[in-house]
């Protein structure tokens, strides 16, 4: 078994849960609250239905689908059914990228680590990526 990749799995697991149910409740919430209605663009490029909401949601389930593909392939390493050198890495360098993409926005708003999510995104994007890397290293090329 590579425990580092069973650890890995388990952040990205936690990133699927909190970003697919936690998040799109909340964004759903958001959205609700506030009358959104199409502009001229939006209109012509996507007809006059408001379509703000419905692109905004495939727009976060398409990240909660980048955090459930790289689960289950961490997974199916840890677990020996997936040995790929190359993928581990790429996976830790996607969640860098959500992490440092979540830092740009973090760092503006610094007391929003107040808050019971952004620690944990934190803490699973930081956990995703490096234990990614180190099962990488541990895959027989």
């Amino acid at each position: 078994m590579n425990t580092p990749a069973l650890v890995a799995a388990v952040s990205a697991s936690t990133g699927v849960i909190a970003h697919g149910i936690v998040g799109h409740r909340w964004l759903m919430a958001q959205l609700r609250a506030v009358d959104m209605q199409p502009t001229g663009l939006s209109t012509r490029l996507f007809g006059s239905d408001d379509v703000s909401a419905q692109v905004l949601g495939v727009t976060w389930h398409c990240v909660t689908v980048v955090f459930l593909a790289s689960a289950v392939a961490l997974y199916l390493t840890a677990f020996g059914a997936l040995g790929s050198r190359d993928l581990l890495r790429f996976i830790a360098l996607v969640h860098a990228a959500f992490l440092a993409v979540g830092i740009l926005y973090i760092g503006q708003r610094p007391g929003a680590l107040r808050g019971p999510i952004p620690p944990l995104f934190v803490t699973a994007t930081v956990t995703a990526a490096l234990l990614a890397w180190i099962a990488s290293n541990s895959v027989r090329v």
